[in-house]
């Protein structure tokens, strides 16, 4: 983070700290009026449930923002005022009926001025001490971005060849010996895209030591390492995987497997875990501390404070998880929890409470009504980025598993065919031009007529795994069916779509798949259809697989523009 952006955050903090300050300051006068109420007897039922707002409110920020123990007093106090709610509701007490409270209830609520007056200066301390979390360095899959696969030893053995062969998958690959350790860590420090490292397993335990030493650890993307190795035994196994190797291959090597481990590997570390976050809570600033916090650390993050707002919000917004508070005011977070899950398509959303509640048993019987789990209040902003980045990449993997195609982790049929309709709108907003591409595997009944459906399985995510290493971040890439695949390539005219599918194609037949002691090429034909020139997305898609068709009657293994005299004549 730059000096200016560090600035521009202690500000923002420093303000937010301020206005936390002037609003305890009123709150801890309405509570000592709440203490004068109990010294005189005269503290009705509706003023304790106000007096127990504040003080869970209380007790959820004041640690936040610099004042644990006045956060610790208003809990205990908050406890007390619950019990004497809890009676009330036993003896079905009206919102006018007076509550006896014990003296010793008002002086602590009195005692609240004086921790407040002890105050720090204002000053937010994870700020000052640089300890806000900021985005770590992290990419959007290897989709649009290349591959980097570093081949590090002393000896290297085989492993140039081995580098040179994966370099026709599209990964950028090279050999580096590990005699200078601090300049191959500053070479892969620099790099902006997704490194693997392969290695000799006898060379395993220098590498390993080399990236425990001299590369940081960062949450879900530690850097990869791919051994490979002479022996498949359990023992060898075993020791590769107590050396802490990510992946293992045994010579000989099944080339087309181990470039999808490779891609499957630059997948999971470039996956964001960076999410969408909607936080309920009516503490304003708080809520906004919560979210300076998560996107300072590059989570995207929206503050519903009024709970009214909650359901129209998480249509607009459509996060990955929800932070609620368990009270808010008038409110409950437990119903409406339950009330978002009467929605269908909230049911799989993580709901996970924040709130100063720490009994157990409490926790227990709110989360058996639609939530997921609790972070208990004060939580410090470096858990709380923690948190949210695992439980919005986890959620994101289960929304791949359900929206992905299982074989290629690319778009299922439904959803790329909702990307056309959404490039289409894009472009009638913008005026831009895009693309749609239907491209076919030639031949791929022979190839599992011959070779066996596994080898078919094979040669179709190799296929995805080039596409992906290949086009842009902003192209959009699924699985239409069988062993077609619907392409979208936003701002993009159909002479450089048709130019770019080519040179793919050509990566692609050069490929050479081992079947036991033979091998096989496949080749793959395209038609290319501008969305723009279509009323509906459904249109321009059968355009496409209109000028696929006529690709396939010309001779198939390459792409054809669509001509729209071409219409009609797929039989």
């Amino acid at each position: 983070m730059d000096s200016v952006a560090v600035g521009q955050l202690r500000e923002r903090m420093r303000l937010l700290q301020e206005r936390f300050f002037e609003r305890a300051r009123g709150d801890i006068e309405t509570l000592s009026g709440f203490a004068r109420l109990i010294d005189q007897q005269q503290l009705p039922k509706s003023e304790l449930e106000k007096c127990y707002q504040l003080l869970h409110r209380m007790a959820g920020s004041a640690g936040t923002f610099g004042l644990p123990a006045l956060g610790q007093a208003a809990r205990a106090i908050e406890k007390q005022a619950k019990a004497l709610l809890e009676s009330a509701a036993d003896n079905d007490a009206s919102a006018d009926v007076l509550v006896s409270a014990s003296a010793d209830l008002a002086n602590d609520l009195r005692q609240l001025a004086t921790l407040l007056e002890k105050a720090p200066e204002v000053t937010t301390t994870a700020v000052a001490k640089g300890g806000v979390p900021v985005a770590e360095d992290s990419y959007g899959g290897t989709h649009g971005m290349q591959v980097n696969v570093m081949a590090l030893g002393h000896n290297q053995g085989n492993l140039p060849d081995l580098l040179k062969s994966l370099s026709a998958y599209g990964f950028v690959c090279e050999t580096v010996s590990i005699d200078r350790p601090n300049e191959v860590a500053e070479r892969l420090r620099e790099r902006t895209s997704v490194s693997i490292l392969v290695c000799e397993e006898s060379e395993l335990g220098e590498v390993m030591g080399f990236r425990e030493r001299h590369l940081p650890k960062a949450e879900h993307r530690r850097l990869p390492v791919v051994c490979i190795g002479r022996e498949s035994s359990f023992e060898s196994l075993y020791r590769v995987a107590q050396q802490g190797a990510t992946s293992y291959f045994c010579e000989p090597l099944d080339l087309p497997e181990l470039a999808e481990r490779i891609e499957s590997l630059a997948l999971e570390r470039g996956s964001r875990p960076q999410g969408r976050v909607l936080i309920v809570d009516d503490d304003v600033e708080l809520g906004e501390h919560y979210c300076l916090v998560l996107k300072q650390a590059g989570i995207i993050a929206r503050l519903v404070s009024d709970p009214s707002d909650l359901m129209s919000e998480l249509s607009a917004f459509e996060p990955d998880l929800v932070l609620m508070d368990v009270q808010l005011r008038d409110y409950s977070g437990v119903t409406l929890a339950r009330l978002i899950r009467y929605e269908p398509r909230w049911l799989g959303l993580p709901i996970v409470y924040l709130s100063s509640e720490d009994n157990p048993e409490n926790q227990l019987d709110a989360l058996s009504k639609g939530a997921d789990e609790f972070l208990v209040k004060p939580v410090t902003d470096d858990y709380l980025v923690r948190s949210v980045r695992i439980r919005c990449y986890r959620a994101r993997q289960l929304s791949d598993l359900m929206n992905r195609d299982s074989l290629t982790g690319l778009l299922k049929h439904s959803l790329i065919k909702q990307e056309v309709d959404r490039e289409l709108a894009r472009c009638r907003r913008s005026g831009h031009s895009s693309c749609v591409v239907m491209l076919d595997l030639d031949h791929f009944k022979r190839v599992n007529d011959t070779w066996g459906h596994g080898q078919g399985d094979i040669v179709i995510r190799t296929l995805a795994n080039l596409l992906r290493n290949r086009l842009r971040e902003s192209d959009v890439i699924g699985r239409y069916g069988g062993e077609e695949f619907l392409l979208i390539l936003p701002d993009c005219q159909p002479e450089v779509a048709a130019k770019l599918i080519e040179a793919i194609g050509k990566s692609f037949a050069d490929l050479l798949f081992l079947a036991g002691d033979d091998s096989f090429q496949v080749t793959l034909s395209a038609g290319v259809a501008l969305i723009n020139d279509f009323p509906v997305s459904d249109q321009a898609i059968e355009a496409a697989d209109q000028a696929l068709y006529q690709r396939k009657r010309s001779g198939r293994n390459g792409v054809t523009l669509y001509d729209p005299f071409l219409r009609g004549m797929k039989a």
